[in-house]
């Protein structure tokens, strides 16, 4: 009987090793670069222009019509993208994901931010050749992204879309390319990620696509036409963490204790941040009050119930936790470079008719 008994135990530990060791194995930081690519990138254009002009790709001379009067800023962006990458911490994984008409997935590069895997990012950009003249189809690379971050990631990650167009491609339309933005902060937000939108050519933007990105607060827009892409300013990126279990009865009427987590631990908070914190709609409790975040590691907030705790026993289900959103709306900043990633977070209420009980049987 002992031997029946331990063998599935060991060949449970045994199948949870690989899942502990590519635990380990997470980055601190993901950046992910969705790379425009498309001839206009070199002054050409699909459509609206006349004549040719040959322009050199990956050393290679190439042929673009029609051609257009767009200044060719393809090798100023390659190297800006390379210059960012070698700016990539050690502790980072860095993703180079080129795109025209459609993600071009034979040409995805993830390596490690170390000097060799830079060193590989550098060759493979710079010996990137494409032979195509296409649209620009913003829609699938950004929709292709959300594969490539780990779901309610511990550690932080970074978008940035380097495009010199906006979307052109007949399917999916332009209308779903502006859906997918707006949509974006709900992938992001509880996924710790944080988008740059660079816009690298005048013709990139419009003030549909303005308007949208303004309201996708996941997304910054940033205008650069050429030259390098840095971010315009060191952010000190911060999260609060909820996401925990409470115990009904035991926490009734009680402070609630949520973590501030910063999200590069070389860039701490400065100076101090008030950040608004109040529930979304529920027939149980109701928040709205301001913190004041200074660089500590945990807040408190007391949530008020709407009822007593022998109402709410009977009220909140048992056989499910209750899920109650806060969220999160950051102040006016006293300092310009705190900037609160996350807009909201979740408390998940345990309602137990009794307490577990726990048998210990000695042998």
């Amino acid at each position: 009987m002992k031997n029946k008994l331990l063998f599935p135990l060991f060949l449970s530990l045994f199948m949870l090793m690989p899942i502990c060791a590519k635990a380990q194995e997470a980055p601190q930081h993901r950046v992910v670069y969705l790379w425009d690519v498309t001839y206009s990138m070199h002054g050409g254009h699909v459509v609206g222009a006349k004549g040719s002009k040959d322009v050199i790709v990956a050393g290679k001379p190439m042929p673009i019509s029609p051609y257009n009067s767009k200044r060719d800023i393809y090798d100023e962006i390659m190297e800006a993208l390379i210059a960012d990458i070698r700016n990539q911490k050690i502790e980072s994984e860095i993703i180079v994901v080129p795109f025209n008409d459609k993600v071009l997935t034979n040409s995805v590069w993830r390596q490690k931010g170390t000097a060799d895997g830079k060193k590989i990012l550098e060759e493979n950009i710079r010996n990137f050749y494409n032979c195509e003249q296409t649209h620009t189809n913003l829609y699938s690379p950004i929709e292709f992204s959300k594969t490539l971050f780990v779901p309610k990631a511990k550690y932080y990650s970074e978008l940035k879309i380097l495009t010199d167009g906006g979307h052109n491609a007949p399917k999916p339309s332009r209308e779903d390319f502006y859906r997918v933005l707006m949509t974006w902060c709900d992938f992001a937000e509880p996924n710790n990620i944080k988008g740059y939108y660079f816009i690298l050519a005048e013709e990139a933007i419009d003030e549909k696509l303005r308007s949208t990105l303004h309201d996708c607060t996941c997304i910054e827009l940033i205008d650069h036409f050429g030259g390098s892409f840095e971010n315009p300013n060191p952010v000190n990126q911060f999260t609060i963490k909820g996401d925990q279990l409470v115990n009904l009865k035991e926490q009734y009427n009680q402070p609630i204790k949520l973590s501030v987590v910063l999200n590069d631990v070389e860039h701490p908070i400065q100076g101090t941040e008030k950040v608004r914190i109040y529930t979304s709609s529920n027939p149980y409790f109701e928040l709205d009050e301001t913190v004041i975040i200074d660089g500590k590691a945990t807040i408190e907030v007391a949530l008020k119930p709407k009822m007593s705790l022998a109402e709410l026993q009977r009220s909140m289900p048992t056989d499910e936790n209750t899920v109650i959103v806060l969220n999160f709306d950051q102040e006016k900043k006293e300092t310009p470079v705190n900037e609160l990633v996350n807009k909201s977070c979740e408390l998940r209420y345990v309602n137990k008719p009794q307490k577990t009980l726990t048998i210990s049987i000695k042998q």
